[in-house]
């Protein structure tokens, strides 16, 4: 099966509005953090919070995308990161309120404030959706065969790798303006948009077959993700296979 170009492009281009979303806030991040009363402690929790909660949602939704469709969890994915981002939007604004103060020599002294708590929700929403990578190389799988596989497979590294590169360099140079954070998260809410817009008027549906290798064991991880093996490719002879 061959796989056109133009096919490929909403699903590489939410690849890498996927990564470009965990990287475009690494700059100025800290900044944010200690401006709304957090400390070191604060900023890792905050930063690990969107691979944590992805790390969660993304074999969920890739399990998702088997049963009801490649089309529609991609596109309840980054319609999550456009939400995502638009609660850390408001975040800029909401007015500092200090919920909690907390002072202990293990952790040091940080203030709770309702900003800090609007930042924690918006990253969790983006990484517990964030599973659009997951996904997109599900995609690939179904598209490919033995001939485009690992030129499709090398797109989407590439559009991974793009995102790393750009997030943090864009969030360099927007945030340098009189606008502040405020332009690159402007940014990202509408690249977010549009990779959205781009899934659901030109991304098709593959067609998926899931065929189970083995049952899955009760009261085992398997059955809390839903998880089943599943061939990348179908064998070049299946009637003729052997017993």
């Amino acid at each position: 099966m061959e796989t056109k170009q133009i096919t490929l492009f909403p699903l590489l281009f939410s690849n890498f509005v996927g990564t470009l979303g965990f990287s475009i806030v690494l700059p100025f991040l800290v900044f944010l953090v200690v401006d709304f009363g957090g400390n070191s402690i604060i900023y890792g929790i905050l930063s690990s919070v969107y691979p944590a909660f992805q790390l969660i949602g993304a074999p969920i939704l890739g399990r998702w995308s088997d049963s009801f469709g490649r089309k529609k969890v991609l596109l309840i994915s980054t319609a999550g990161t456009l939400i995502g981002w638009i609660i850390f939007l408001l975040a800029l604004y909401v007015p500092k309120i200090a919920i909690i103060d907390i002072n202990t020599a293990f952790i040091g002294a940080f203030t709770l404030s309702l900003p800090l708590v609007v930042l924690f929700i918006a990253r969790a929403i983006d990484g517990i959706t964030g599973g659009n990578v997951s996904v997109a190389n599900a995609y690939i799988a179904d598209l490919s065969d033995d001939k485009t596989r690992s030129k499709n497979f090398g797109k989407m590294a590439i559009s991974s790798n793009l995102g790393f590169i750009v997030g943090p360099a864009l969030a360099g140079i927007l945030g340098g303006t009189i606008y502040g954070n405020t332009f690159p998260v402007i940014v990202a809410i509408f690249v977010s948009f549009v990779s959205f817009v781009a899934i659901w008027v030109f991304l098709k549906e593959s067609k998926i077959v899931t065929r189970v290798i083995q049952p899955i064991q009760k009261n085992s991880v398997q059955r809390a993700y839903s998880y089943e093996c599943k061939d990348c490719f179908k064998p070049p002879n299946p009637g003729q296979a052997k017993v």
